[in-house]
């Protein structure tokens, strides 16, 4: 019997459930992905007025209960916070084997025009942080008209070691359009 590796997924802020948030997107991947990953997908602190602090916390304590090795995946706000969780926390992912590869699914970056959140946006230091963790990829669909393919783009221009998946048809939320490539991607790690 093959041990299943943790894929740790973080959703996005707003209402969850049915059609919201990140719920489809969790499905899919469940579909996709669960004979080979053990999806740990907790429910994040006041989804509809999040909390940077709360989800930073909730983070840590899921991320210290996975095995490692583990995926590290967030979808939107997920998407964004992962990233503020490991540019503050970088001993957890240097030179360790704690996460095994890093995916940011349609996340916004916070400081481009209409997206300035202090509380949610990346300082310089910790972009810097950032420029050595491998293995990451962005992932974002052309088509997402909620959080622009821009916000992917800029991502890139921060993070020249990182891989960019661009997806054509899948949207913000991912609930339908074609998500075959970071289906593949992930299963690399699997």
């Amino acid at each position: 019997m093959t041990v299943k590796r943790d894929l740790v997924f973080i959703h996005s802020a707003g209402p969850q459930g049915g059609k919201n948030g990140s719920t489809g997107l969790i499905s899919r991947l469940e579909a996709a992905l669960g004979d080979k990953f053990n999806i740990i997908a907790p429910l994040m602190p006041d989804p509809e007025r999040p909390d940077i602090d709360a989800w930073l916390s909730q983070i840590d304590q899921t991320v210290s209960q996975a095995q490692s090795g583990a995926v590290l995946v967030g979808h939107s706000l997920g998407g964004s916070s992962i990233l503020q969780y490991l540019a503050r926390n970088p001993d957890i992912w240097r030179g360790k084997d704690r996460f095994s590869a890093i995916f940011s699914i349609a996340a916004p970056f916070w400081g481009l025009a209409d997206w300035e959140v202090t509380d949610f946006s990346l300082t310089e230091d910790e972009v810097a942080v950032l420029e050595e963790c491998k293995p990451m990829h962005f992932c974002h669909s052309v088509d997402d008209k909620i959080v622009r393919f821009a916000h992917c783009e800029t991502y890139m221009q921060h993070f020249a070691q990182a891989d960019q998946i661009r997806l054509n048809t899948a949207g913000h939320l991912m609930l339908d359009g074609d998500i075959t490539e970071v289906i593949e991607r992930i299963l690399i790690y699997a």
